[in-house]
């Protein structure tokens, strides 16, 4: 065989392997391909599934809640708070609904909040339970006082003096309490300072506290603000920057910044960062925490 012959195989070999190579690669690159969307599409499958599982629950337990505030209105009972958290409850079916792409995140905050709308639906039926019986005792002692008016009628005056007085221990025990109330002084560099805050450094504070234990306080939505006081006593406010206002017996306050937070009970953690965009005065501010329309605690800061 001639050089030429031999030279001319080594070329055919070698650009067979390289077709064959180059198969192999490409046949590796589209299985890949393959496995992804694949691996994509069962991902989305399971996300539709569980979506259209947590949906369902949602419609559930909405139309539950809606029996319990039905069934809690006709005993005398409070609703307020059950009605705001079933509207809640259909915006968050709602924001599932129109999340088409899978969601890891959204999935597992809502699965978390369904059980514990389930737990609330089970401590309602005891309400209810207590509320019949509270209204088939009244019922009866009704009957009786008929029976009985002119005798009884300072015992009933009596009783009801003491129902007020409990009525008002229990509103005043179901208010929300702010602790452990931190303040800290943020540079421009993020940086976080406790204790007298330097003017040239003071425009933006950091406020920090959790909301305490309280078995009596019913779940639902409230509105936490917290308001800045200068030395003079006035309100730091920007509409800009989220301020606003509220009403407490009839009378306008304003607030320098504001959270909607469903309370639960778990001892809840919440902060507020407020950048005034300029140095605070010097002197010492206050600051004042409310929930809804009462006052849940109180803290100070100095500029110097």
């Amino acid at each position: 065989m001639s050089e030429e012959a031999k030279n001319k195989g080594k070329r055919d070999q070698i650009r067979i392997i390289l077709i064959v190579a180059i198969v192999i690669i490409a046949f590796g690159s589209g299985f890949k391909i393959y496995l992804d969307y694949q691996a994509r599409e069962e991902l989305q499958a399971e996300y539709d599934t569980t979506r259209t599982t947590l949906t369902t629950k949602l419609d559930s337990i909405s139309v539950e809640l809606n029996g319990r505030i039905t069934e809690i209105a006709q005993l005398g009972g409070d609703i307020d708070s059950l009605v705001t958290l079933k509207d809640s409850i259909t915006s968050q079916r709602d924001q599932l609904q129109r999340t088409r792409v899978a969601n890891k995140a959204l999935i597992q905050r809502l699965d978390r909040k369904v059980t514990g709308y389930e737990e609330l639906l089970l401590a309602k039926d005891e309400e209810i339970v207590q509320l019949k019986k509270v209204n088939s005792e009244l019922l009866v002692e009704n009957n009786e006082l008929k029976e009985e008016q002119n005798e009884l009628s300072a015992t009933i005056n009596e009783a009801k003096q003491r129902q007020e007085q409990l009525q008002q221990r229990i509103n005043l025990a179901a208010k929300l309490k702010a602790e452990n109330i931190e303040l800290y002084n943020v540079n421009s560099r993020g940086r976080e300072r406790e204790g007298d805050f330097r003017q040239r450094q003071a425009e933006k504070v950091k406020i920090t506290f959790n909301l305490a234990d309280n078995e009596v306080a019913p779940a639902g939505s409230h509105r936490i603000m917290i308001q800045i006081l200068d030395p003079a006593g006035n309100v730091v406010f920007d509409v800009a920057k989220g301020s606003g206002s509220f009403t407490v017996d009839g009378q306008e306050l304003f607030y320098t910044s504001m959270q909607q937070i469903i309370f639960d009970n778990s001892l809840q953690e919440l902060s507020f960062v407020y950048d005034k965009g300029s140095e605070f005065e010097k002197g010492e501010h206050r600051i004042k925490i409310w929930a809804d329309n009462y006052e849940i605690g109180q803290s100070t800061f100095n500029v110097r």
